[in-house]
């Protein structure tokens, strides 16, 4: 959950578009099945952090979400291991997977962790958390609120899967416009139109980027 309302709605925006792009990759005809099936847990992951981002996400129950990233986050490094084929084409399929197996298991992490980072937290105002309502606005119980800090381990692993995911991103967004920019000028300099395929690919790769660091700016938010 994030205090700041501003980044709230970006979120939600990001992972409005990354959800959406991800409904449309994961019904795209032709597409093999495994690549079908980790767009639906792309698709999913967007969809819940969106409910992560407001207070009433709080009320998702947290067991099925962790039974679910930690299948996909198995899914995934499977796939690395094996060298499965990704349906996005550019750089190594064991890196793309590989990355997708760290964003799933950040998602478990945020899942189990967020209560405990949530112990620090305050209310802001009008953005505050709703566990914080109705608290005196006094200094009496200005102490013990101090003292409920999360744990320091719980900190740091947040701060370094958060830094690792916005850090990351750079590649994927890199290959993006590389891809995108490589594509017109392929067209321009044939004089056929872009071709849909490699406009696809692209777009994946951005949408796999903006993930990465949209997951990666909640973790730090929430510290």
């Amino acid at each position: 959950m994030v205090e700041s309302l501003l980044l709230s709605w970006v979120l939600t925006v990001v992972f409005a578009v990354t959800a959406v792009w991800c409904a449309i990759s994961a019904t795209r005809p032709g597409l093999r099945p495994s690549d079908r099936l980790s767009s639906a847990s792309h698709l999913a992951m967007s969809l819940l952090m969106i409910a992560m981002v407001w207070p009433w996400g709080m009320e998702v129950p947290a067991s099925p979400q962790l039974v679910l990233f930690a299948a996909t986050a198995v899914w995934f490094a499977a796939l690395a291991v094996l060298r499965v084929p990704c349906a996005h084409g550019y750089g190594s399929p064991r890196l793309a997977h590989g990355h997708h197996a760290v964003m799933s298991a950040a998602m478990v992490w945020m899942v189990a962790a967020m209560p405990l980072l949530m112990l620090g937290a305050h209310d802001s105002g009008g953005g505050g958390h709703h566990h914080a309502a109705g608290a005196p606005a006094s200094g009496v119980l200005a102490a013990p609120a101090a003292a409920a800090a999360p744990p320091a381990p719980v900190v740091l692993v947040s701060a370094v899967l958060g830094a690792f995911l916005v850090l990351s991103s750079v590649a994927w967004i890199s290959t993006a416009v590389d891809a995108a920019r490589h594509n017109l000028n392929t067209a321009d300099s044939t004089g056929t139109p872009p071709d849909p395929h490699a406009t696809r690919l692209a777009w994946d790769a951005a949408c796999h980027g903006a993930m990465s660091i949209g997951m990666g700016a909640m973790l730090l938010a929430m510290l």
